[in-house]
Order: structure tokens, then sequence, then C-alpha cells
């Protein structure tokens, strides 16, 4: 019989707490520590869905050692000094989304393995936010990959995959959390293979690569002037809990954190994009026009529905939004930029 695994949890986001206990209640394998970040940094980076201080408590109540890294990047020397001191044998990355730096991933007998994937499957769709850009380009399913880590970008060695569906109700906090529930899976079925030296590993499929930009909370702001279907998408995508979508009113932030797509007859086509037709009072929602019909705004911050007055008009981003060609860096040749083969429609 093997030895157990020294595996160690990094991650600092709610899915990274839903899968400590997840892995911890179902007994699937001991956990020997979780690393987390410490607020400030997360703060500083934006990170979001942040859990730190409830994974800390949760490791507390379960017993389990917890590190508070000092820098997202992991190359504070503390840090690294942590890695070097615990000799893990297993790494397993979610919630995290900073390369693991090659100093990090050489004090692991094993290797460091974590979560990614696209809507078509990599080697398409590596970089940043790939289930944002999936629900933002209309996009039906995901395949999640657990693969090992290497110092470059999403372009380790499979060691296995899951495929689930993005329907029209989710979010991007319904999709993380169908995302975890992969990783728990493939966790608890190839962890015990790591540990008896069986685990196979197969290479990446053939074809060039694409990745996706980053993106930022300010991206959130909406484009009016997009097709109904757009708006809905891109509220999403980034839904808490994300940053969120908005808009402005008067120089006010509005957060529109849920809508729905109304009615393309019920309002004159000549009314503006962004214009508010309707409030419910009662309801505590609004109907706003769009270039092809409307969205009822049913969740939202900054304004309460009874100090809203039909033919205000909410303003947005510039139409076509950010240019996000601008976030790819020059090692990235244009014929990958992922942007250019999933535009919205």
């Amino acid at each position: 019989m093997s030895s157990p695994l020294n595996v160690a949890i990094l991650g600092s986001k709610g899915t990274t707490l839903d899968l400590i206990a997840g892995l911890h209640g179902a007994g699937a394998f001991p956990i020997a520590a979780v690393v987390s970040l410490n607020a400030e940094s997360a703060k500083r980076n934006n990170v979001s869905f942040f859990a730190g201080q409830a994974i800390a408590d949760y490791c507390g109540q379960a017993r389990i050692p917890h590190y508070e890294a000092r820098s997202y990047g992991l190359t504070d020397p503390a840090d690294l000094a942590f890695f070097e001191k615990s000799a893990f044998d297993l790494l397993c990355v979610i919630g995290w989304e900073r390369l693991v730096p090659e100093p990090v991933l050489r004090t692991l007998s094993k290797f460091a393995c974590g979560m990614h994937g696209s809507a078509f499957g990599l080697p398409r769709g590596r970089g940043r936010s790939p289930m944002n850009w999936s629900i933002i380009t209309g996009q039906t399913r995901f395949v999640t990959y657990l693969f090992r880590y290497t110092p470059g970008i999403d372009d380790g060695d499979i060691i296995g995959s899951r495929t689930f569906e993005i329907n029209a109700h989710d979010t991007i906090e319904t999709l993380h959390h169908k995302n975890r529930l992969a990783m728990q899976q493939l966790l608890t079925e190839h962890v015990p293979k790591i540990a008896a030296g069986k685990v196979s590993f197969a290479p990446q499929p053939a074809g060039e690569p694409s990745y996706y930009p980053k993106r930022t909370p300010e991206d959130g702001l909406i484009d009016w002037t997009a097709p109904t279907q757009v708006i809905h998408r891109l509220i999403r995508a980034v839904a808490p809990p994300y940053p969120g979508a908005f808009a402005y009113l008067d120089g006010k932030r509005i957060g529109i954190a849920a809508a729905q797509p109304f009615d393309a007859g019920l309002f004159p086509a000549a009314v503006a994009p962004g214009t508010i037709v309707d409030i419910s009072v009662a309801g505590g929602t609004f109907v706003i026009k769009t270039s092809d019909g409307s969205l009822l705004v049913t969740e939202f911050d900054g304004v309460a529905a009874d100090d809203l007055r039909p033919g205000v008009r909410l303003t947005g981003a510039a139409p076509g939004g950010p240019d996000f060609s601008t976030r790819y860096g020059k090692d990235i040749p244009r014929s990958q930029w992922e942007i250019l083969r999933t535009a919205d429609r």
C-alpha cells in the first residue's frame, strides 16, 4: 500500500474554501496544509470572491495547518522559505490567479496541479478568466482539465478532464461551483494514483494555442448600444461575487447584479438605449431600453427604485466597449488572440 502524500491546497477564494470543505468532509485524502493570501494583497490585486478569513477559520476548526502568503506571486522570501521547509509532495491549486513560480515548483517532490479549461478545450482558451469569457461570448459548454503546472501559461500535461454545460441561467458564480465540483471529483480520483505512482499524463492536443486577455472591474461598464443578449451575458459573467456590471446616473455608479431580457415590442424603437422606460416601485425593479429590446433589472444598488423616473438615461461604455487587444503582450501573436475568434454574436 502506498504511503500518504503530503498534499497542500493553494487558493484564496470561496471556491478554495468549498474544495477544502468537500475534500475534508468526504475524507478523500489528508490535507497537510492550506496556503491562502493576506487581505492586503488580495485588495491590491482585486481578487474577486476573496475568502481568506473564512478559509483560515475553517482550517482552525478542522485542525488543518494554515499559512497566509505574503505575496500573490509567491515571490516573497518568506513564502519560498515556507514551501522549502514544508517539503510538500503535491500542491493542488484552485482560486489562485497567478502562475506558481519555478522556485516554488522545485520544492515539491511530485508536482503542482490545478484546473484550467475553455469552451473549446485546450490548448485553445489559455490565459485569463476563461469562464467569464465563455459566458460573455455565448458558449454552451466548458471543458475543464486537471493538469500539471509548469512555469508557462496553462501549458502543462493533462491528468484528467470533465465537461459541464453553460446554460441560460448560469452566472460566473454557478460556473465556479461546477468547476470546483469537477476538481473535487478529479482529485478524489487521481490523488491515490499519484500516491501509488500510477498516474498518467497526456500532452495537450495538437494545434495552435489561443489566449484570453485580462479582465478588470472597469470592464463591467455596460454598453447600452449592444444587443440585449450581449448585455445580459455580460451581467451574468461578472455577477457577484465578482465586482458586477454597472452604469452611471448623473455620475453616480449604479451596480446591476441581475437582469433578464424583457420585451422587444412594448417600447418605441426610437427611445435611446440606456433609457429607463418603466419602474415597479412595488417590485423594486425597473426596465431599461436596449438597442433591440429591453432588460428587466431585478437586482441593483446605488439607488432605490422609487428614486428613479421614466425617461432618465443611464450612461455606460462607449460603443464596442474596452479595447482588449491592448492587454496582450508582444510575446502573444495576433493569431493567438482568442477574442478575435469568439467575438460577441
